[in-house]
Formats: C-alpha cells, sequence, structure tokens
C-alpha cells in the first residue's frame, strides 16, 4: 500500500502536470473569420489551422453555424499557436486583453497605447516619393472596416475612392455587415500609398469631416505584416451637410410679398419700384 504522503506528492504532481499540458484559450466577441485567421473586436488577430474544429461552447458538438461578426467564441491554440478549436456562443463570454502567454501567437495584437497611426504626422501631406523604407513588398491581408452616422439613408451601399482609381465614386463596393458597419477585404502589397474616401457612389455624396466641411483624403500605408485592420469613422455626407438654403427674393415687392428680399444686411430700406 503507497502511504498516504506519497500519495498526496503524486495527486500534487498530476495537477502540476495537467495544468501544464493544459491547451491555451482565450475568449472575446468575432470580428472577422475570413482567409485562414480569425479576428477579435479587442484588434487581436490569430493564424487559423486549415482543420480547425467549430464547436457549440455550450454543447461542444459541432456549430450548426459559420464564425461570424459579433458572435461570442472561445479560440484554443496549439504549440505551435495556431488556433484549431473554435467554440461559438451567442451568450457573451469574457472580452478581456491577451494574456502573456497568448500575445506572442498574435499576428495583429491589441495595445494599451495610443495607435501611432491615429496621430497626425508631417509628412501626411507630402508626396510619396515611392515605397517606404524597410518593406518588402509581401503581400498583406488588409481588412477595412467603416462606421457610417445614423442618417444614411436606409438600403445605401458604401464605396471607397481612391486617388489610384482617378477618385472614382464606386472604385471599391463594400459588404454590409450590419446597420452601420461595412468591410472590405483586399490583397494589398506592402510599401503601398493609398489616398481614399467613402461615398454612396458619387461625388455628391463623399463623406464630410466631423464638423461638415470637406475633409482631406484618408492615408494608408501598407507595412511589413501578415494583415492590417483599418477601422474608420464617416461623420457626415456632402449631400446632408450644410445650412439651409436662403429664399430667393422676386424681382418686385407686392401687396401680397411686401418683402421680396429677405437677405439684405438689417437696417436697409427694401427697394420701392415705382
Amino acid at each position: 500500500m503507497i502511504p498516504r504522503p506519497v500519495r498526496a506528492v503524486c495527486a500534487a504532481l498530476a495537477v502540476i502536470l495537467l495544468a501544464v499540458n493544459a491547451p491555451i484559450s482565450i475568449t472575446g466577441q468575432l470580428l472577422a473569420y475570413q482567409q485562414g485567421y480569425v479576428f477579435f473586436t479587442t484588434g487581436d488577430g490569430f493564424r487559423v489551422a486549415p482543420t480547425v474544429r467549430i464547436l457549440d461552447d455550450r454543447t461542444k458538438q459541432p456549430a450548426k453555424e459559420a464564425p461570424a461578426p459579433r458572435i461570442y467564441a472561445r479560440a484554443t491554440f496549439d504549440a505551435s499557436g495556431t488556433v484549431v478549436e473554435l467554440d461559438l456562443s451567442h451568450r457573451p463570454l469574457p472580452v478581456e486583453p491577451l494574456p502573456a502567454d497568448v500575445q506572442q501567437f498574435a499576428v495583429v495584437a491589441s495595445t494599451p497605447f495610443p495607435n501611432p497611426e491615429l496621430i497626425p504626422k508631417a509628412s501626411d501631406n507630402a508626396a510619396p516619393s515611392g515605397m517606404d523604407v524597410g518593406v518588402s513588398g509581401k503581400i498583406v491581408l488588409v481588412t477595412i472596416t467603416v462606421q457610417v452616422p445614423p442618417s444614411t439613408p436606409f438600403g445605401s451601399q458604401i464605396f471607397i475612392t481612391t486617388d489610384a482609381s482617378g477618385w472614382n465614386p464606386q472604385a471599391i463596393a463594400m459588404d454590409r455587415i450590419d446597420a452601420l458597419h461595412f468591410r472590405i477585404t483586399r490583397h494589398i502589397a506592402s510599401g503601398t500609398i493609398l489616398h481614399y474616401l467613402y461615398t454612396r457612389g458619387s461625388l455628391q455624396t463623399e463623406e464630410r469631416a466631423e464638423n461638415g466641411l470637406d475633409r482631406k483624403p484618408r492615408l494608408l500605408r501598407v507595412s511589413d505584416a501578415d494583415v492590417r485592420l483599418v477601422d474608420d469613422v464617416v461623420y457626415a455626407w456632402a449631400d446632408q451637410s450644410g445650412g439651409t438654403q436662403l429664399p430667393q427674393p422676386n424681382t418686385l415687392p407686392t401687396p401680397y410679398n411686401p418683402a421680396p428680399f429677405p437677405n439684405l444686411p438689417p437696417g436697409l430700406p427694401t427697394p420701392n419700384p415705382r
């Protein structure tokens, strides 16, 4: 018979070994699942194994739906940092920063610090002289997501117009993901410098700045990376901005319209035809 102290030590060792061999996993809300990658709303992205298991988080049986934006999920990794199991849930799961042992697996990782790409640079207005230094021209998976204003007409199609397309207002059509969000994914070579704006299909429906005035084109620089996520916000559209149009005066005052010049500066007499 094994002495009790020895049994206690063996049990403790078994718990430690199980903890060491326990699979690493994280939970969060999905932003995108496409082309061999999964992205969470925190901005973290990971590679997905070709043989990934898609299960229901509650029953652990094969899921009846595909991973999609806004669904919660539990991602389980193998030793190489690839997602080998994705458990889907419509019930909220914890959305937390990456633990240290998962940070190394991320192809795109969130950060507690401000994104330096959102800080305006003096060089942003300068004409690019060629490919950025330190880039190889590798193909990068770029996903652009935009949030449009609630005033956007129902059923509108959103496009991206770029300097590369000669500012064609329908150059790149985006896919709707919900009432206020649209997304597009493209393979773009690193080193690409792209100026772009959003439209609803015409120059008259081009996006405006937050103050309602014309905004300078957005800037996208594609650096050497496996994937790149871009999140933009449109504050207003050109055809929904600006003040109300002032009434146009008639040619002469009449008894029914004695003040046909409403735009005159105050204090000036109304013209009186003779």
